[in-house]
């Protein structure tokens, strides 16, 4: 069942790309429209959290802080994947990001006990593989390259804080109510960001963004608290790379996008990697 809610949470991140690709386009790269981006999926998702949490909100002083950290590295990951696009490829950006996100909790894991074994090393260099083969180098910049190690780290990091908070299952919330803690300190950031700048203003087209941004990153991300819960970070975190490059290899086909024959193998390798996890 966790390898379940595991993929159905790559697929929802692969749908929420289509939404974040709308809403740049709507508003642009620059400071102001992500926090614009930041306060409202931050407010919707934590309706939308709620609702699924079937209103149920706990509280304690141990999530509050992981919760504050939590939201501390988002709105540091927005500010560097923003000035990263001033200066390089979306698609090293994509590298770096999605490594991170696998990387960092996968050793986390292995650090505070959890077993290495020959399938989950042979899946993780072949993730790897997959990811770099995805990528289209393009024109980069040398300034880009302290905000890739900064995304690297920090969206390694989100998945090191999930992973620890559910961890200390005396202390912690549970998973809807950690989630919504970290969007009520997101959102008063960026509040408080909106309220020096005097601009609250998003179209309607951009406010559908939020919504469809909110509703599969919200539970998505919900997903993945409750299977951590149950499974490794070792094994969750290259599952969920590998199963958000497959679905998104699918979304493009179905977009008729035109998707290129190495993306097309690096989809395969990242399906086999992740069902071999998974084994």
């Amino acid at each position: 069942m966790y390898y379940v809610l595991i993929s159905m949470g790559a697929l929802l991140f692969s749908m929420q790309f289509m939404f974040n690709d709308g809403y740049q386009k709507e508003n642009g790269d620059g400071w102001n429209s992500t926090i614009k981006l930041t306060f409202y999926t931050s407010v919707i998702g934590f309706i939308i959290t709620l609702f699924v949490n079937k209103f149920n909100f706990e509280f304690s002083v141990f999530s509050l802080i992981l919760a504050i950290v939590y939201g501390i590295v988002c709105i540091a990951l927005n500010y560097c994947t923003i000035k990263s696009f001033e200066y390089a490829s979306l698609s090293v950006y994509t590298v770096f990001s999605m490594i991170g996100g696998m990387a960092l909790p996968f050793i986390y894991g292995l650090m505070f006990g959890e077993k290495l074994n020959i399938t989950k090393i042979v899946c993780f260099v072949l993730i790897v593989f997959s990811i770099i083969l995805m990528a289209d180098k393009g024109k980069n910049s040398k300034r880009a390259f302290p905000y890739y190690i900064g995304v690297f780290l920090l969206n390694g990091l989100v998945g090191v804080i999930s992973a620890y908070h559910q961890s200390k299952v005396n202390v912690c919330v549970d998973s809807g109510s950690f989630l919504m803690l970290v969007k009520i300190v997101m959102s008063v950031f960026a509040f408080i960001v909106m309220i020096n700048t005097k601009d609250f203003r998003i179209n309607k087209k951009s406010y559908l963004y939020c919504i469809g941004i909110s509703t599969f990153n919200s539970i998505g991300n919900l997903l993945l608290l409750i299977a951590l819960l149950n499974l490794p970070a070792s094994v969750q975190y290259p599952m969920v790379t590998g199963g958000t490059i497959v679905f998104s290899t699918i979304i493009d086909l179905s977009r008729k996008v035109n998707v290129k024959k190495r993306e097309m193998i690096a989809a395969i390798i990242a399906c086999g990697s992740a069902c071999l996890m998974a084994l």
